[in-house]
C-alpha cells in the first residue's frame, strides 16, 4: 500500500466519508488534511505517513486481538441472540465456559467447543490463523442490557437486546391524532418570574395547555448551561446534557425560601425590587442580570437549608447517591469552573487550567473537591432543585390528563469547554466541531461550535455515554424530539479554523445507534420525534418509519415539485407536524419577510443577487399559501398577499393556517404560542451570535393570558373536533 492509501483506508474505516454533493450540485471531495484532523480528534497517530500505516494496522487487528467485542447488539425478533468469538487457533480445540449475566439479576452459565462454531471470518495474524466464529445463545433474552463473559479468557461483552420499534402512546396506536402546545421555556412570563420563564410558569402553562384539550407541552432544551458564564446562555450549546439548567428555578418555590427570613428580607429590598421590575418587564431576557438576582438568593437558601433543612436532607442524599460520581463531577466542574473564573487571569475553559485539574480523575481534582465541599455540594443542591421542579412540571402534565406530557428536546452535542467535555474527554472527538453544510436555511454552511461523540470511542464504551444522555433527557418526559437526528447515521463535521463549508461528514454505527433508541423509548415510555430537516442520507427516513420514530414536519416546507404546499391529506401520518420551528421566523414573521431583511442586513446571502431572488420566491410563496388555504375553503381567493396585514388580517391568517395543518393526517401536531397570537419574532437566526437577540425574546403576556386569548381558545375549540384527547 502507499501512504496516500493508508490515510484513504483507515478514513474509511473511521467512517469519514470521500466526499458529499453541497446544496448547489457541486461535489465536495474530502481533502487529505480534513482526513488528518478527524483522525487526529479520534485518537489515531496520524502525523506522518509511519504513524499513519501503524494506526491503520492497529485499528485492522484491534478485533482479531481480543475474543470479544466491548458490544454486541441484536434485535429481540430475530430469537436468540448471537456472539461472534474470535479466537486464534490452536485455543479452537479446547472448551471455553461462558456466563450470561441477565439485567434482571438471573445468571446462566454453560460450555462450548469453538472449533464446532460456524465460521464467520479468517484472518492470519502472528503468523497463526484466527478465525470469528458465532455462537447463539441457547434461548431468546428480553429487551435490556446484559453481559455476556468467557471467564476463562477474562473477556466480557456488552449484549444489549434492542426491541423492533420505540413506544408509543396507547391514544396514537389507536389511531387518534392529537396536538400540544410548543413554547420557549425561557420567553414564558408568570406572575412572579423573575425576567425569565422558569419551571413554575411552565407548570402554569402545562395545567392551562391542559384543560384546553393539549395532549403535549413542547419546550425547548432544558440542559444543563454555565451558571458562572450566565452569557453563554443557548440552549443547544449546553455545558452538559446530562444535567438540568438552574435557569429556569423558581426560586420561590424552594421550600426553604418560605423559611429563610434573609433570603426574604434581601428579595423585599428595594433596590432588588426595582431590579426584578426593571427585568420582568423588559421584552428580552437580560442572562446576567437574572443571575446576578438568582444566585445570592440560591446561595441563602442552600446555608438555610444546610442548617435547618434535616428534614429534606434525607431526599438530597437520595439524589446525590442516585447521581453517583457522574453528578458529583459535573457539580465539582461547576464549582471549579466558578474558582478558575476568579482567578488572575481567569480561564473558563478547562484545558487553560493548571495541569493537574484538567482531568476528573487527578488527584488535584479529588483533593479541591474535598477542600470545597460546601461549594461543591451547593451545585449539587441547584442541580437537585431544578429536578424536583421540572418533576412537578411532569406531574402537572399527568394530573392534567395529557396523554403524552411535557416533550423536552435533545441538542445535537455539547460545547467542547463544559462539564460533559471535561468529565468525558476521552469518548469526544475534541478539535473538530458538528455543523451542516450549505442549505436552505443558511446558505453559507453552519458551525455549531459543538464536539461530537467520537464514533470509535463510543462503542469501545458499549454505547454507554449515548445511553446515558438518552436517559437524562427521556426523564419527566413523555416525548424527546432528537435534534438533527441524522446523528444517528453520521454528522457533518468541521476542522477547527475552517470555513462552514469545509467540512465533511462521519458516519456514526446507524443500527445499533436506533436499537438503543427504540429501548431507551421503551424503558422510559417515551416518544421520539426525529428532527430530519435539511440533508438527509439515503434511507433515514425509512430507518424512523421501521424503527417507529415519528418524522417532523414544517408546513413552509412542506411543497410538491413545483413549490406548491401539499394539500393537509398528503402530510406525512407518522410524524409531527407544526407551521415553523424555533428556528424559522414566525408565520406573521415570515409572511412579512422579517427574516429575509435581517439576512440582508448580517451579510448572510453568499451572493448579493440571491437576495431579490429571495423576496421573489417569498412573495410567490404568499401567493402559493393563500390559493392553497383557497382551495380547501379556509381563506377567500381574493386574501391580500402584501406583506404587511393588520391585526385582524394576521389573526385570520393563522387561524386558516393551523386549521390547515390541524386536518392533516399528522399524528401530533405542535402549534407554537407566538404564531396563533400573530406575534412578529424569530426566537433563533441560524449563523448569528449577537447580531440577533437570540434564545432571548420573551412573549408580550403572561401565560395565563396568553392561554386566555380568544385566538388560542378558539384554535383549542376548533382543533378538539379532530384531534381530541381520549378515546
Amino acid at each position: 500500500m502507499t501512504a496516500g492509501t493508508d490515510l484513504d483506508r483507515l478514513a474509511a474505516l473511521a467512517g469519514i466519508e470521500e466526499g458529499w454533493w453541497d446544496f448547489f450540485g457541486e461535489y465536495r471531495p474530502v481533502s487529505a488534511d480534513t482526513k488528518r484532523a478527524f483522525l487526529e480528534a479520534m485518537g489515531f497517530a496520524v502525523a506522518d505517513d509511519g504513524a499513519v500505516a501503524r494506526s491503520l494496522r492497529e485499528f485492522e487487528e484491534r478485533p482479531w486481538r481480543r475474543p470479544l467485542e466491548p458490544v454486541a447488539l441484536w434485535r429481540e425478533s430475530r430469537g436468540n441472540p448471537e456472539i461472534a468469538i474470535s479466537l486464534p487457533a490452536h485455543r479452537e480445540g479446547q472448551p471455553i465456559a461462558w456466563t450470561l449475566e441477565e439485567e434482571i439479576g438471573a445468571t446462566h452459565g454453560g460450555g462450548l467447543i469453538p472449533a464446532e462454531l460456524p465460521v464467520l471470518s479468517e484472518r492470519d495474524l502472528d503468523g497463526e490463523p484466527v478465525r470469528r466464529r458465532l455462537f447463539r445463545l441457547p434461548g431468546p433474552l428480553s429487551p435490556g442490557i446484559h453481559r455476556f463473559l468467557l471467564p476463562e479468557l477474562a473477556a466480557s461483552t456488552s449484549l444489549i437486546v434492542v426491541p423492533d420499534q420505540a413506544w408509543c402512546p396507547p391514544e396514537l396506536e389507536r389511531g387518534r391524532k392529537l396536538w400540544g402546545v410548543a413554547t420557549q421555556t425561557y420567553a414564558l412570563r408568570g406572575e412572579r418570574d423573575w425576567g425569565i420563564g422558569d419551571f413554575g410558569a411552565l407548570a402554569e402553562l402545562c395545567r392551562l395547555a391542559g384543560e384546553a384539550g393539549a395532549s403535549a407541552v413542547g419546550i425547548n432544551p432544558l440542559h444543563a448551561l454555565f451558571p458562572s458564564l450566565p452569557e453563554r446562555f443557548s440552549p443547544y450549546s449546553p455545558s452538559s446534557r446530562l444535567f438540568v439548567t438552574i435557569t429556569g428555578i423558581d426560586v420561590e418555590a424552594i421550600p426553604d425560601f418560605a423559611e429563610c427570613a434573609a433570603a426574604r428580607r434581601m428579595v423585599a429590598g428595594k433596590a432588588f425590587r426595582a431590579k426584578l421590575a426593571r427585568l420582568r418587564a423588559d421584552s428580552r431576557v437580560d442572562y446576567p442580570a437574572v443571575m446576578a438576582l438568582k444566585m445570592p438568593v440560591l446561595a441563602l437558601l442552600h446555608a438555610h437549608f444546610r442548617a435547618h433543612g434535616d428534614g429534606r436532607a434525607a431526599a438530597f442524599h437520595r439524589f446525590q447517591a442516585q447521581g453517583g460520581r457522574a453528578a458529583e463531577m459535573f457539580a465539582t466542574f461547576q464549582a471549579l469552573q466558578e474558582h478558575f473564573l476568579a482567578a488572575d487571569p481567569p480561564a473558563s475553559y478547562w484545558r487553560h487550567w493548571p495541569e493537574e485539574f484538567r482531568h476528573p480523575d487527578s488527584p488535584a481534582v479529588i483533593d479541591w473537591a474535598g477542600a470545597h465541599r460546601e461549594r461543591v455540594e451547593f451545585f449539587w443542591w441547584l442541580q437537585w432543585q431544578a429536578e424536583q421542579q421540572l418533576g412537578m412540571v411532569a406531574e402537572t402534565c399527568r394530573a392534567a390528563g395529557m396523554p403524552i406530557g411535557l416533550y423536552r428536546d435533545l441538542g445535537v452535542g455539547i460545547a467542547d469547554d463544559g462539564a460533559e467535555a471535561w468529565a468525558r474527554q476521552d469518548l469526544l472527538s475534541l478539535g473538530v466541531s458538528v455543523g451542516a453544510p450549505p442549505d436552505p436555511l443558511n446558505l453559507l454552511g453552519q458551525d455549531w461550535g459543538l464536539a461530537p461523540f467520537n464514533p470509535v470511542a463510543l462503542r469501545e464504551a458499549a454505547y454507554r455515554p449515548f445511553l446515558d444522555v438518552l436517559a437524562a433527557n427521556m426523564r419527566h418526559a413523555g416525548a424527546l424530539r432528537l435534534d438533527h437526528a441524522m446523528l444517528l447515521q453520521r454528522l457533518y463535521w468541521v476542522p477547527r479554523g475552517a470555513k462552514a463549508d469545509q467540512g465533511a461528514y462521519v458516519r456514526y454505527p446507524v443500527d445499533d445507534l436506533f436499537g438503543l433508541v427504540a429501548l431507551m423509548s421503551r424503558r422510559q415510555r417515551c416518544l421520539v420525534i426525529g428532527e430530519d430537516l435539511g440533508t438527509v442520507p439515503d434511507g433515514f427516513r425509512e430507518r424512523m418509519f421501521d424503527r417507529g420514530l415519528l418524522a417532523y414536519r414544517l408546513l413552509v416546507f412542506e411543497r410538491d415539485r413545483d413549490g406548491e404546499f401539499l394539500p393537509p391529506d398528503q402530510l406525512t401520518e407518522q410524524a409531527v407536524v407544526q407551521v415553523g420551528t424555533h428556528d424559522l421566523p414566525s408565520l406573521r414573521a415570515w409572511w412579512m419577510g422579517t427574516d429575509l431583511d435581517l439576512r440582508e442586513r448580517l451579510s448572510l446571502f453568499p451572493r448579493p443577487e440571491m437576495v431579490a431572488a429571495e423576496r421573489a420566491g417569498r412573495a410567490r410563496d404568499r401567493e402559493r399559501l393563500v390559493a392553497a388555504l383557497a382551495r380547501i375553503g379556509l381563506l377567500p381567493a381574493n386574501f391580500p398577499t402584501q406583506p404587511e396585514l393588520s391585526d385582524d388580517e394576521a389573526g385570520r391568517l393563522a387561524m386558516a393556517v393551523h386549521d390547515y395543518v390541524g386536518g392533516s393526517a399528522s399524528r401530533l401536531m405542535l402549534v407554537q404560542i407566538e404564531d396563533v397570537l400573530a406575534l412578529a419574532l424569530q426566537m433563533n437566526l441560524p449563523g448569528t451570535c449577537d447580531e440577533h437577540p437570540n434564545w432571548r425574546s420573551r412573549l408580550p403576556v403572561p401565560v395565563a393570558q396568553a392561554m386566555a386569548d380568544g385566538r388560542m381558545r378558539e384554535l383549542a375549540r376548533r382543533l378538539a373536533v379532530g384531534r381530541g384527547r381520549g378515546g
